[in-house]
């Protein structure tokens, strides 16, 4: 019983769990299109040697943006909490671009 306790401790500790990881590979989001629920985290992992930032938007309206340089290994973690079409991007490199579909 105690073991559960602090378990459930534990986990309020750290934040919201996360539901999704997109990675930064090789100049590319992975994976670039991705459906979660509103409410859920989606966590941003850097893997490329090159810095890069992640700009997302609903329609014309910025919902969230990373720090202006994410070094390798360094992440970056968002909560959606409406459903929509949210559209991301690198703020370095334009090619670089994915969508994220919430629901409810």
């Amino acid at each position: 019983m105690r073991t559960r306790a602090l378990l459930a401790a534990l986990a309020l500790s750290f934040g919201p769990s996360v539901a999704a990881e997109v990675r930064i590979e090789n100049f590319a989001f992975t994976p670039a299109h991705l459906t979660v629920k509103a409410g859920d985290t989606i966590v941003f992992v850097n893997r490329d040697q090159a810095p890069h930032s992640i700009i997302g938007a609903m329609g014309k309206e910025e919902i969230f943006h990373s720090p202006e340089q994410m070094d390798e290994d360094e992440s970056f973690r968002v909560t959606l909490p409406r459903p929509g079409e949210v559209s991301f991007r690198c703020g370095l490199h334009s090619h670089m671009s994915g969508t994220i579909s919430v629901i409810p």
